[in-house]
């Protein structure tokens, strides 16, 4: 790292992480260095180690780019993590390696969390993507719909953990957070596929303030190695995780009832799949949660 850019400390820090899938990263990092907001570093966490993804990321000439390549696979909750402690600015953004950003979107979502200290979260809406990277409207409009921000106002969020309930928050691809506001110590690789909803849960627990920008700001790419939690069972077993937590957590008192009735969807859905797969002993710890929760957590 030269010693010029080692001396500044960016305003903002952008973590990609990626796993041998240079087919998109490639605009990716266009996205982040086309940025009408430039002042930030872009560490591209490598989980592959492939000789493209560096020869990638030294093909744009731009110093802001750091690629880490780790020694050995962490997957997607540890390579974040590493990633997250390894920036230089307490903002933090996420890009993922197959999605793209507007040029204003550090503009809109950075900027206000670096004029107010009392913001934590800033977020905006977004995009969905084919694999050609051509929008699509329709699917769009019902993903709006179905994360619950078309009811979101400009502005400061009123009820922050209500956001929680139908994830209304694209941590993962629309957002700008303040690291030092998530609670790291209960962090862990159960998170899994559901990292970004941990972190949310983290920062919305707080008093401090939360932003929505209505505007879509970004573009989240849907293709056959995107993840899913309807498909993938890492990210439903780490929702299951944070529901859980918040379901022992007195700030989310009042949505406690809609959290639960997603916990068991969860803990059902993870039943079916340990099923399938003949993994008994995961089917009855579900099963036992399952009962738990229906039971004593009841009212």
């Amino acid at each position: 790292m030269p010693v010029k850019q080692a001396l500044h400390m960016p305003a903002v820090s952008i973590v990609t992480t990626t796993f041998n899938r240079t087919e998109y990263l490639k605009e990716a990092i266009q996205s982040a260095v086309s940025q009408t907001f430039g002042d930030f570093e872009l560490l591209v966490c490598d989980d592959g180690g492939l000789d493209a993804t560096r020869r990638l990321c030294e093909s744009f000439h731009d110093n802001r780019i750091v690629h880490v390549a780790n020694p050995a696979r962490l997957g997607i909750a540890r390579n974040t993590y590493a990633g997250i402690m390894r920036a230089r600015s307490n903002v933090i953004a996420f890009l993922n390696d197959d999605d793209r950003w507007t040029r204003d979107f550090l503009a809109q979502c950075a900027v206000p969390l670096l004029e107010d200290s009392d913001a934590v979260l800033a977020f905006s809406d977004h995009w969905l993507i084919d694999s050609k990277g051509v929008r699509l409207l329709d699917a769009t409009d019902a993903n709006t719909r179905e994360y619950g921000r078309d009811v979101l106002t400009a502005g400061k969020v009123d009820c922050p953990a209500r956001l929680m309930v139908r994830l209304s928050v694209p941590m993962a691809m629309a957002a700008v957070f303040r690291r030092s506001k998530v609670d790291w110590d209960n962090y862990s690789e159960k998170v899994e596929g559901a990292y970004d909803s941990y972190i949310a849960y983290s920062l919305l627990r707080n008093k401090g303030k939360v932003i929505y920008i209505p505007r879509r700001l970004t573009e989240y790419r849907t293709h056959s190695g995107a993840a899913s939690a309807e498909f993938h069972r890492d990210t439903t077993e780490g929702l299951a995780h944070v529901y859980g937590l918040i379901l022992k957590d007195p700030t989310y008192r009042i949505v406690a009832e809609e959290i639960r009735k997603k916990y068991i969807a969860f803990e059902r859905h993870l039943v079916k799949l340990s099923l399938a797969e003949q993994d008994f002993r995961s089917t009855m710890a579900h099963c036992a949660r399952l009962i738990y929760t229906e039971i004593f957590s009841a009212g």
